[in-house]
């Protein structure tokens, strides 16, 4: 439903008076931002940002003053699109029960209705393109969710814990998940009977075998935090045409001791070989361009690299040996 902006000048002062932190306006990276009243939209009072980027002005979520159980984020306020719920905005609420956003929503910030026991029903726009780090985590009375068509980033922990999701659509061109962004939920856990559970496009989220060696099904692309915690996986085998490892996939695998990287990964993300302890040693080549905070740490494997490559510059910066091949 397309709600219309009006401000309640008749709403008490204190509710009128914006508090904006350093913190929240750092959020927008990139552009400039001006610090405007809170709107009254139906008597559910948002405090906001009219950003300027570089496709012009957009409207930030940053805060509410009223906790209201049905929540509706507005296509637009004062005519400018709406596009981002900040970091952290509804965390907690356990008043939400529904939350509803607009046509223009493109980006839901982390934590940002995390822990909101009570919500029960999602509505998505179609253009929503990214969910943040766990945005609905640990909202453990949501039943079900059907994430947009267009999605095609799905954030670290975004529904972790949600315990009740037992329904979830993943959109086929799904390509970029963060780790364990289902775990915990009965969706996921109903397919523990699966060796392999894949969705979007090609991504790897969970494997429940119990093999020492392994190669990956040819038909993955990507892999999110499948192996984590696997103390059994001594040996595996990622076929060319694999182009990421995410966050978390071989995390605390410490029985691991080969793994071999194909040309055609580009991005390696956090945490991927955090507590690797027996892993021997990693190839990193040419066409790597991303590799996350603490992905090697605590992984004793000896790395090797490429002269002038961009794993090179990641060694150097964050104090890790390595060796340079021929």
């Amino acid at each position: 439903m397309r709600h219309t902006s009006q401000i309640n000048h008749s709403a008490p002062a204190r509710i009128l008076i914006a508090v904006f932190s350093f913190i929240t306006v750092g959020i927008i990276a990139g552009c400039t931002a001006g610090l405007d009243e809170p709107i009254d939209l139906n008597n559910l009072f948002f405090d906001y940002l009219t950003v300027s980027g570089s496709d012009g002005k957009y409207i930030v979520i940053t805060g509410h003053t009223v906790s209201q159980s049905d929540i509706t984020i507005p296509d637009t306020i004062y005519e400018i699109p709406v596009r981002e719920v900040a970091d952290s905005v509804f965390s907690g609420d356990t008043k939400v029960r529904s939350v509803t956003f607009g046509k223009n929503m493109r980006r839901i910030g982390n934590n940002a209705f995390g822990g909101c026991q009570n919500l029960q029903s999602i509505t998505f726009n179609v253009s929503m393109s990214d969910i943040g780090e766990y945005a609905f985590s640990e909202c453990t009375g949501l039943p079900s969710a059907v994430l947009p068509e267009q999605l095609r980033s799905v954030g670290r922990g975004a529904f972790y814990g949600c315990r009740s999701l037992s329904e979830l659509t993943v959109p086929d061109g799904l390509s970029d998940i963060g780790g364990r962004a289902f775990s915990g939920t009965a969706w996921l856990n109903a397919r523990s009977d699966s060796k392999n559970v894949i969705v979007g496009d090609g991504i790897l989220i969970a494997y429940n075998g119990d093999r020492t060696e392994l190669t990956v099904p040819k038909e993955v692309k990507g892999i999110s935090g499948a192996f984590a915690g696997n103390t059994s996986l001594q040996k595996i085998s990622l076929r060319e045409g694999v182009d990421s490892i995410g966050d978390m996939s071989f995390m605390g695998c410490s029985s691991l001791v080969s793994v071999n990287i194909p040309s055609t990964v580009t991005r390696i993300g956090g945490n991927a070989f955090y507590g690797c302890t027996s892993l021997e040693m990693i190839v990193l080549g040419e066409n790597i361009r991303s590799i996350g905070a603490d992905a090697f740490t605590n992984c004793n494997a000896a790395i090797y690299v490429r002269k002038g490559s961009f794993a090179e510059q990641y060694c150097i910066d964050n104090g890790l040996d390595y060796f340079l091949m021929k």
